[in-house]
């Protein structure tokens, strides 16, 4: 059995798998592994442990102190190369390209064997882009919908009544707010769709979505998408990732 971990920086998530069938998952938020160790009271045993992590190293070190102790296992961490799963980094310095972000890239060509636009809508927005022959075009980043509201809270006084408003139904996302909140919630959503529909537009592509705010940026598309949940950890099966030791 084999678990696979990605890290990221507000949740955490984890899977078991034994060939292609997921015996176990779970997740927990990230802030709680300073302070306790990663939940796996459902796993009896392991035989490997790979980790994506966008988070501290003592997390990644703290993890396989207790995958060593618990299941005697040896952690290995996936990094960003130059080619992995068909894929050609397009950085010039691979290693400033975020793990997560390659991960999932890789994952989706693999899973579409052609162009493909992977959009991660977590904490922060990333959008990447891959060509048919697998050559990783670059992307964009910007903050997530909640970071976007924050934003606006923190940096003004006028709209912090919004502070408390739920992320509005994608159904009124073209409805002009008559509130604050729902000003300030609509425009969020309307600019990542915005940007999401223009790349789509420009670069012929598999869009595939993953991330906590992914049904949300689904609902409001106007275009096919593909929600996939899980792409970072299938990244972390990808065959000829690079991998160190955590130890």
């Amino acid at each position: 059995m084999n678990l696979q971990i990605d890290v990221g920086n507000t949740q955490t998530k984890w899977r078991v798998i034994e060939g292609d069938k997921v015996l176990h998952r779970g997740s927990q938020a990230t802030t709680t592994l300073a302070e306790s160790e990663l939940d796996l009271s459902s796993v009896s045993s392991l035989a490997s442990a790979r980790l994506c992590s966008v988070a501290k190293p003592d997390i990644a070190q703290s993890i396989a102190l207790q995958l060593a102790q618990q299941f005697n296992v040896d952690l290995q961490v996936a990094k960003v190369s130059a080619v992995a799963g068909g894929v050609s980094c397009g950085y010039e310095q691979t290693q400033t390209l975020g793990v997560d972000r390659w991960l999932a890239l890789v994952a989706a060509y693999q899973q579409y064997q052609g162009a493909v636009l992977v959009i991660d809508v977590g904490s922060a927005m990333t959008l990447d882009l891959v060509s048919p022959d697998g050559q990783h075009v670059g992307g964009y980043i910007l903050p997530g919908l909640q970071l976007m509201r924050e934003a606006l809270w923190l940096g003004t006084d006028r709209v912090r009544a919004a502070q408390d408003v739920e992320a509005v139904d994608a159904l009124n996302m073209l409805v002009p707010g008559a509130c604050t909140g729902d000003a300030v919630n609509r425009g969020c959503l309307l600019a990542a769709v915005a940007l999401v529909e223009k790349l789509a537009s420009t670069y012929p592509a598999a869009v595939v979505i993953t991330g906590g705010d992914a049904s949300t940026l689904l609902d409001a598309l106007s275009l096919k998408a593909d929600h996939s949940s899980d792409l970072v950890l299938a990244g972390l099966s990808v065959v000829d990732i690079e991998l160190v030791s955590a130890g």
